[in-house]
């Protein structure tokens, strides 16, 4: 065998050895949500809770008889996220008739800037929960990084139970704002918990790319919480607080199931108590599909919240002392309505900003428990949200 063939039979087994290793450092390897956590159950299809979808559908539009003379006791806060005065009137074009919002007898208006000027959907939770103004992307701290009470702390003060349900990843911008502190929105690990740590009792809406893993699952069971994260496991299951509930690996679209009527349910069953309640609602993927510039997808989410407020109300109405608010964080898309008012004009053409958050002041509704005492001005600030929840509860 001569060195010239030698050579050549080196040089395949280098060519072999690098390809071996090239291959190797291209499969999928155990995702890290923090460094020196492994992703227990990897984000495969295979590995990934069967997705249960229903379509949601427009309620037919009714009115409540909620009362407005009792204590509050209970406080409901339902957030549109990028929900603004002009896609609420698009809804109801394709409807054909209001949505189920518009049978609250108490509306204003909201102004949102943030220190940042048009507001993130992070400093805007943060001034609905804790009444301050702050930059995007804070949660939970003043302008000066320094930590401010949220809504979910005022309320455990008083004895008070807590729940937030989103569509979005539990740990994103607006249900953090209700509980978290840090100055930027995107940890969502450490977001995470702090929500664990503050114990919330009810705590629902996706994300199981950052609870499935070693170490957070340990501090889930640590806490206390069930830990649940399929449709059959909220459904089926005789639940107790607290809870955790992560039914995707990321967001959930409206269709998918649980639905964000299901979530709310099972939360306002758990958290129904003698001491009260404080529990805030967000339909999450209004905001991100008008900044898809998707109309389509929009009114859909529209339709999940326009389910998920008429069975608030229905169940506000079985339970004085409860008050429900109805607003936005902000508006998304600078959405128009259309000259000719028909459900085919309301498309894609309806958005004006590229998909950017912008100043329009949103709306909010209001009804139950002194509903009209607390909202009696046509406008108002995003803090005095905050401050009129704490004034609600004494």
């Amino acid at each position: 065998m001569n060195k010239r063939f030698l050579k050549v039979i080196a040089a395949m087994l280098c060519l072999l050895s690098l390809t071996l290793a090239f291959a190797g450092c291209n499969e999928q390897a155990p995702v890290s949500s923090e460094p020196g956590e492994i992703i227990s159950t990897p984000a495969t299809e295979a590995t990934l809770p069967p997705v249960l979808t229903e379509e949601p559908t427009f309620v037919d539009f009714k009115e409540y008889n909620l009362d407005e003379n009792a204590e509050v006791k209970n406080i409901i806060l339902m957030i549109g996220d990028g929900m603004g005065e002009n896609i609420i009137e698009n809804a109801e074009i394709v409807k054909g008739d209001k949505l189920a919002m518009r049978a609250m007898p108490n509306k204003c208006y909201v102004t949102t800037d943030s220190l940042s000027g048009t507001t993130d959907s992070a400093a805007a939770s943060t001034a609905i929960s804790c009444g301050v103004k702050t930059y995007n992307q804070y949660i939970g701290v003043d302008e000066n990084k320094q930590e401010v009470e949220t809504m979910v702390e005022f309320a455990q003060s008083k004895g008070m139970k807590t729940g937030l349900v989103a569509t979005q990843i539990i740990p994103h911008a607006t249900p953090a704002g209700m509980v978290a502190h840090t100055d930027y929105r995107g940890l969502y690990n450490e977001i995470l918990k702090q929500m664990i740590k503050t114990k919330v009792d009810v705590l629902y809406g996706g994300g199981s790319e950052y609870t499935e893993t070693t170490k957070m699952l340990k501090r889930i069971d640590d806490a206390g919480y069930t830990y649940i994260k399929t449709a059959d496991e909220l459904y089926n299951n005789e639940l107790s607080t607290p809870v955790l509930g992560a039914f995707s690996w990321g967001g959930m679209y409206a269709g998918r199931l649980p639905s964000l009527t299901d979530m709310t349910a099972s939360a306002l069953e758990l958290l129904d108590n003698e001491e009260g309640f404080f529990l805030m609602v967000e339909e999450s993927y209004i905001d991100i599909t008008e900044a898809d510039l998707d109309m389509e997808g929009t009114i859909k989410e529209m339709k999940s919240f326009d389910e998920c407020i008429d069975y608030t109300l229905n169940w506000a109405q079985e339970h004085p002392g409860t008050l429900v608010i109805v607003t936005a964080d902000h508006e998304t898309g600078g959405v128009i309505v259309p000259e000719d008012k028909k459900p085919e004009n309301v498309n894609n053409d309806c958005f004006t900003s590229g998909g950017e958050h912008t100043s329009t002041n949103v709306p909010l509704f209001a009804a139950g428990a002194k509903a009209s005492e607390l909202f009696s001005e046509d406008l108002i600030d995003n803090t005095d949200i905050a401050k009129i929840m704490r004034k609600a509860l004494g």
